[in-house]
């Protein structure tokens, strides 16, 4: 089956932690209700047969089996709305725990608005301009894809749809024209996507920050820091007032100092992106001069934060950040 659970979750802004078990999972919904569950593996429809088929006689109370399928049938979903079992469905995306349900319509608003998508999402594309960007000398394909993890086969159909703004005379892809490629880029790149958790903190943005660093360490959860802070790392311009922070998979911080908070209201953001470079191209300022191994988000991807962030100075601090882009600075 192609669903996938922790997606779903996610798009019900629901936070994901490991449970008491390796198989369980402990969830905690948009209202902060927390409980763990054993999640079934997915099937096509929910239906009374399959119900009785996931039920295991060791579920106890506390850790109840979270039965999943793209859909359901009404006598289920009937049957969960009374309180009877949990069920996750992708169509339409629902949760029902313990008789209350949660949809996607209900979830909060992103802080900005995605534009609008059709088909599969063009991460490689996408990539491959970040990539141009972050190096400005030429590399040939089968190095491109090592570091993007692809195939040649997708850096060459992603490099001919740039024609005209990404060039090979022989010794490599290059971008002859880096300022309007990063204005390309910039008009039809998504974002990274991925859900959203607000976070507030007493310490100062840079500290938080730190610790949420460290924090990912300890649980081995791989994280890249963006926004005001990986600005400041890579062309001091402004006072960081916000945290933002690339996380592989959700971490609950509310036994670290921090309370769970609007993203308006935020001190610091979390965030599991979809799009899955953000990974890839880290290395390239890992090994920047000046980086010292902190774990930065690449400098298109700060670039992006700063202008989607609204917040004061932001669009002079992109500025600044887009030289190192541009080869400008």
């Amino acid at each position: 089956m192609s669903v996938d659970v922790a997606n779903l979750l996610h798009e019900l802004d629901v936070l994901v932690t490991e449970g008491s078990s390796r198989s369980s999972w402990l969830l905690r919904t948009p209202d902060r209700t927390s409980f763990e569950v054993t999640p079934s593996v997915p099937t096509e429809s929910l239906n009374a047969r399959q119900i009785r088929i996931d039920a295991s006689p060791q579920t106890s109370a506390d850790r109840r089996v979270l039965h999943v399928g793209r859909s359901a049938t009404p006598g289920v979903v009937e049957r969960a709305e009374a309180g009877e079992f949990d069920i996750l469905t992708a169509e339409p995306t629902r949760l029902i725990h313990a008789g209350r349900t949660y949809e996607a319509a209900s979830a909060p608003s992103l802080r900005r608005r995605p534009r609008e998508q059709t088909g599969r999402p063009a991460w490689v594309r996408w990539a491959l301009q970040r990539y141009l960007l972050l190096t400005p000398s030429p590399n040939r394909q089968p190095v491109i894809a090592e570091a993007l993890g692809t195939t040649q086969q997708s850096v060459s159909r992603a490099a001919q749809a740039l024609q005209g703004l990404v060039t090979d005379e022989g010794k490599g892809l290059l971008a002859p024209d880096r300022a309007r490629l990063l204005e390309h880029w910039r008009s039809e790149y998504p974002g990274p996507g991925g859900q959203e958790f607000g976070w507030y903190g007493l310490d100062p943005v840079t500290e938080q920050v730190d610790q949420v660093v460290n924090i990912a360490a300890l649980l081995e959860v791989p994280a890249l820091v963006s926004g005001d802070v990986g600005a400041d790392r890579l062309a001091p311009w402004k006072l960081p007032m916000r945290g933002r922070v690339y996380v592989a998979g959700p971490i609950d911080l509310s036994d670290d100092g921090f309370v769970p908070a609007p993203l308006g209201e935020a001190t610091l953001i979390t965030c599991v992106p979809r799009d899955p470079t953000l990974w890839r191209l880290a290395p390239h300022v890992e090994e920047a001069e000046g980086s010292d191994g902190f774990p930065i988000a690449d400098a298109a991807i700060v670039h992006w934060d700063l202008l989607m962030s609204g917040d004061q100075d932001s669009g002079e601090a992109a500025q600044q950040v887009s030289r190192l882009l541009t080869g400008d600075g």
